[in-house]
């Protein structure tokens, strides 16, 4: 299977702790996840920042440009709720789970399984009952849940630090998508086709974080589009209902938002670059976007607009 299902994952999807970018027309370009949005009658502007959904807490960074521009703006806009109550967090967890009678080796050979349960046991330490519990969620539950094995008990996300500062300054948050639309995109596709896009026989989460780490904290949202291109058709088979319609329904979302209040959007940083991606988007629009830089010891402006 696939390399990059961490970056699948965790740049695209909140709900599995996360786009993927299968056109490439944009292939370069100021190399930043944070983007000025302006004109095309917008009274303020509004900002765009590429974030990965969960990380270890040692290689977190927060960057002060992005923090104070969300201070300013009037909203937040995640791509989905993040802060919600206990007992709806319990309602979506029951919806993470197979059928009764159904597991994860059901959609799997007996020799993938092995392979599956020794690495989990094994490398990533998971408690044998622990393991078993996970085995009755859908692939992309399943695959998410053994994540946090990965980064450990210390751990953080731009989503979960905007949201501490929006909550903090009492700024009203806004979605892009529910968590029953999220749900629904993967179980439009059959649970053998989430295990090969999840899953490889040189399985190995670990290096790829590191690698995802590497890509994202140069910032190469080109680099995250390209990395999807090379993927097989199992992700392409698919591209419309990961990619394309979503990011279609978002600028349309997106419009009608920035207009109403300045705003703040936190997304994965895989839906930015790429022909499909809501940098291109939102540029056909008729909307400016500029690159802002956020290396910590170089924040500015720097010209992307073209």
């Amino acid at each position: 299977m696939k390399r990059n299902s961490v970056l699948f994952l965790m740049l695209i999807f909140v709900i599995s702790f996360s786009n993927i970018q299968f056109g490439n027309s944009q292939t370069e370009g100021p190399k930043t996840v944070f983007w000025e949005i302006s004109g095309n009658g917008l009274e303020q502007s509004s900002y765009l920042f590429g974030t990965i959904h969960i990380i270890p807490k040692s290689d977190f960074e927060a960057f002060k440009i992005a923090d104070n521009k969300l201070k300013d703006c009037e909203q937040i806009v995640f791509e989905m709720a993040i802060d919600v109550p206990l007992k709806q967090k319990i309602e979506w967890a029951k919806k993470l789970v197979l059928p009764e009678g159904q597991s994860i080796k059901g959609f799997v050979s007996a020799e993938e399984y092995s392979r599956l349960s020794s690495y989990a046991l094994d490398s990533l330490e998971i408690k044998e009952f622990m393991f078993n519990k996970y085995l009755r969620l859908k692939p992309f539950a399943f695959y998410s849940a053994l994540i946090p094995h990965v980064i450990g008990k210390k751990i953080e996300g731009y989503e979960m630090h905007f949201g501490k500062i929006a909550k903090r300054k009492k700024i009203p948050v806004a979605e892009l998508e529910s968590f029953e639309i999220q749900l629904a995109i993967f179980d439009s596709i059959p649970n053998d086709k989430q295990m090969e896009m999840f899953f490889s026989e040189d399985l190995d989460l670990h290096k790829e974080m590191d690698d995802l780490l590497d890509i994202y904290k140069r910032q190469d949202i080109y680099e995250m589009a390209s990395l999807m291109n090379e993927e097989e058709s199992e992700y392409n088979s698919f591209e419309n209902e990961l990619l394309i319609q979503r990011n279609k329904n978002w600028v349309i979302k997106l419009d009608d938002l920035m207009r109403e209040k300045s705003s703040f959007i936190a997304v994965g940083a895989g839906h930015l670059a790429g022909e499909y991606g809501l940098i291109r988007l939102l540029r056909e629009m008729g909307f400016k976007l500029e690159a802002i830089s956020i290396i910590p010891e170089y924040e500015t402006i720097s010209s992307g607009n073209n």
